[in-house]
């Protein structure tokens, strides 16, 4: 699909398609999320990017309606892999050229154990997440590439809508798609292996693809509950 140059047309088109896919997840039931979580968690194990990967970032997961990354997190600590998760928090308000144009923005900042993670407090989505007084002894992965640091190696991404052509509909935050410009400008037009992780009723069915504009970033690859891998050519 090309890229629709209508802004009022595109929030409409992806509005309307949350709709429709919420709808269906609704209807899911917590075996099949679990069964398919499963599968997408076999699936991610078995690829070299996240065998190969040093530093992760893995989303903590909603209790329903998308998949449960539990599985995939006890993994990577269990791997010795260096583990961030989203943060999100309001943006620094500062008179410069270069400051954030969104009221609130997204971080990855280091998980340090399952403990650490068992510890967390769950938010008004039910995800589970850092205390703002904690940050001082978690790392930002954005703040260790501005300083010439490594990064990130791969990033499991959430959405409520992935097509074959491996585009992505989100909560309608940006929160991904603007991290990904602010680390592809922090690492000299780098960015990590980006994996996108869905439910079958998630992921369209062709022709039938997602809306997309200027600001949406394209996935490297998604991994669908049915066993479904695909790659972006």
């Amino acid at each position: 699909m090309a890229t629709m140059s209508t802004n009022g047309a595109l929030r409409e088109a992806k509005r309307e398609l949350r709709a429709s896919i919420t709808r269906r997840l609704d209807a899911l039931d917590s075996r099949s999320i679990q069964e398919q979580s499963r599968a997408v968690f076999n699936l991610l194990a078995g690829l070299p990017q996240y065998q190969q990967a040093r530093a992760v970032s893995i989303y903590l997961s909603m209790p329903a309606g998308e998949i449960d990354t539990a599985s995939i997190l006890q993994d990577a600590f269990q791997r010795g892999k260096q583990v961030f998760i989203p943060f999100t928090h309001k943006a620094t308000q500062v008179a410069s050229p270069n400051a954030d144009p969104k009221p609130s923005v997204m971080d990855m900042v280091t998980l340090d154990s399952l403990d650490d993670y068992r510890g967390l407090k769950r938010n008004n989505w039910g995800i589970p997440t850092p205390t703002r007084g904690s940050l001082g002894t978690r790392k930002n992965c954005l703040e260790e590439v501005k300083a010439g640091g490594a990064g990130l190696d791969l990033i499991v991404v959430p959405g409520v809508a992935f097509d074959t052509a491996c585009r992505r509909l989100g909560h309608g935050k940006g929160y991904y798609d603007y991290f990904f410009k602010r680390y592809h400008s922090q690492a000299d037009g780098k960015l990590p292996f980006t994996v996108g992780v869905a439910l079958k009723e998630q992921l369209l069915d062709p022709p039938a693809d997602v809306p997309v504009g200027d600001t949406d970033w394209p996935l490297d690859m998604i991994l669908v509950g049915d066993g479904t891998v695909i790659r972006r050519e």
